[in-house]
């Protein structure tokens, strides 16, 4: 039986959902394959349907409404047989040896979750070259706790776009069961961040670790996801929560709070908007209550509105240098245990 189930949610998936699966089933460690398929109108079903009839260790679910990513995940999650879930998305792949490389891993440093510095790369064919997530230099492994995985996805510190949020791990079954760990299925906006969240307040250990080959396209699309104030507010809410959990320490709490913070100016300024548009009054002047990091952020968005500038850029723009994926992988092959 396989010790890996990689665990795929798909929706109009069409264009990209066969160059994922294929990654998957390609693995030099053996896997299970499960894709959901999250209620799509194109032919992403009859795709996938096809690659089963000649793979049985893939299975293809179909959910007949379009629910979301996180209930496609937790039922592949909730049907799947195996010690270690991997998360991969529709429209990305991975390197053949990635899984085992990861797994070994895992084992010798007895870790819960282990993820993979991810590779993000052009959408244009066969790419040579991308750019790391997290670290532009080599991190051999890096153990994160819940204070730096909190400050380590506000993008003020870590640049535009790489938050540790974006990581897909190798997460061991037993652990998520034995803690009723689930994805938020009413969370359409950073989904993974609660989830990884929910790990670490159960004592997970998690590990980041350089880059084994999961590869993240960037599709002009996909640049941007602020989402509706809707979904920011639970953003917002869901650190309020963690917030209440009494056994966190001084350090963890503050990193939370520096986070929701972050979570609170988003939803403020969306949510504005949607007030101004509406003519809402008592809307805006709800909005406006609010503690003075974020009403500093509100004037100065607003003020460079009426000004005709651009939105406020992040603090800084990332900073990812561009690599050979050769290179990367290379350098991932042979990096010892080392530790920031």
């Amino acid at each position: 039986m396989p010790e890996v189930t990689v665990v795929i949610p798909s929706y109009n998936s069409s264009a990209t959902i066969e160059a994922a699966v294929r990654s998957a089933l390609t693995q030099t460690e053996p896997v299970d394959v499960i894709v959901v398929d999250d209620g799509s109108k194109d032919d992403t079903v009859g795709k996938l349907q096809a690659l089963a009839l000649d793979h049985s260790n893939l299975t293809v679910l179909v959910q007949p409404n379009n629910q979301g990513p996180s209930a496609a995940r937790n039922r592949a999650i909730a049907a799947a047989k195996t010690n270690w879930i991997a998360i991969l998305d529709g429209d990305d792949y991975m390197h053949p040896d990635r899984l085992r490389r990861m797994l070994q891993i895992a084992v010798a440093e007895d870790l819960d979750l282990v993820a993979d510095d991810l590779i993000r790369i052009p959408s244009d064919p066969n790419p040579e070259t991308g750019t790391r997530l997290w670290s532009d230099t080599s991190i051999g492994l890096v153990r994160i706790d819940l204070a730096r995985f909190a400050r380590e996805n506000i993008d003020e510190n870590t640049g535009y776009r790489r938050e540790l949020g974006y990581v897909k791990p190798l997460m061991r079954r037993d652990f998520l069961k034995s803690h009723s760990i689930h994805y938020n299925e009413t969370m359409r906006l950073a989904e993974d961040y609660d989830f990884y969240m929910q790990a670490l307040l159960a004592g997970a250990q998690f590990g980041i670790i350089d880059p084994c080959g999961y590869f993240s396209i960037d599709y002009p699309s996909s640049l941007s996801k602020d989402g509706s104030a809707s979904d920011a507010r639970k953003v917002l809410d869901r650190d309020i929560e963690f917030l209440k959990h009494r056994s966190l320490s001084p350090a963890e709490r503050r990193a939370v709070h520096e986070h929701k913070m972050l979570a609170h100016k988003h939803w403020a300024w969306i949510h504005l908007i949607d007030m101004v548009r509406t003519r809402n009054v008592i809307g805006v002047v709800r909005t406006m209550i609010a503690p003075p990091q974020v009403l500093g952020a509100l004037f100065l968005r607003l003020s460079r509105h009426a000004l005709g500038k651009k939105p406020v850029p992040h603090a800084f723009v990332s900073s990812a240098q561009t690599q050979s994926i050769e290179a990367m992988l290379a350098n991932s092959a042979h990096s010892g245990a080392a530790s920031l």
